[in-house]
Order: structure tokens, then sequence, then C-alpha cells
């Protein structure tokens, strides 16, 4: 299968083959287009689970709320697993350099 370059944007959710925005920040993947369904599948369940009537019924409801939030962070996790993988050595160094941490394996 050939691989084409896309650019992700965590903000939106959404996968382009061109920047557009200079405001957005974009992590440039290396992907084919598979690759990319599997992506914007993660992102449509991360949409149902934000605006899932779970999150909003039981508001008193730590633990039903913090499943629902880890649900969330599992799905985030996903999409930044594939990212790394399909990144440019950029975007490799990038999500390697987040939050501060700076390590080689």
């Amino acid at each position: 299968m050939e691989r084409h370059t896309y650019y992700v944007t965590m903000e939106t959710g959404q996968i382009h083959r061109e920047p557009f925005d200079d405001q957005v920040k974009y992590y440039e993947v290396f992907a084919t287009e598979p690759e990319i369904h599997e992506i914007e599948r993660l992102f449509e369940d991360l949409h149902i689970t934000e605006y899932s009537p779970d999150a909003y019924t039981s508001p008193l409801n730590e633990k039903k709320t913090q499943t629902h939030r880890d649900k969330q962070q599992l799905i985030l996790d996903k999409i930044f697993v594939l990212i790394n993988e399909y990144g440019t050595e950029e975007t490799k160094e990038e999500i390697r350099t987040m939050n501060g941490l700076n390590q080689r394996v």
C-alpha cells in the first residue's frame, strides 16, 4: 500500500493532506489510507465519548465519571501511539519531549 503525508491535529480531531492554518498544531505522519482510517475511527470514538450522555447523567457519581475519563484517556493514548508510530522523525521527537520529558530509550 502506498504511504502519503498527512497532518493530524488533536485540537479538532481532523486529518488533512496539507496544513492550512498556522494557528493549529499539526503532527506530520506518513501512513497508508487504512492506517489513517484507524486514527479517524479513534477520533470518532473520542467524539462519541465526549458527548455521551454517560458523562452528564450522573455528575455526582464520581466512580462513573472516573470510568468515563479513563475511557477517554485510553482513546487519546491510542491516538498518540499511532501518531508516534506513523510520525516523521520531527513528530516523534515532539511526542518524546511532551510535558518536558526528553528521554531516549
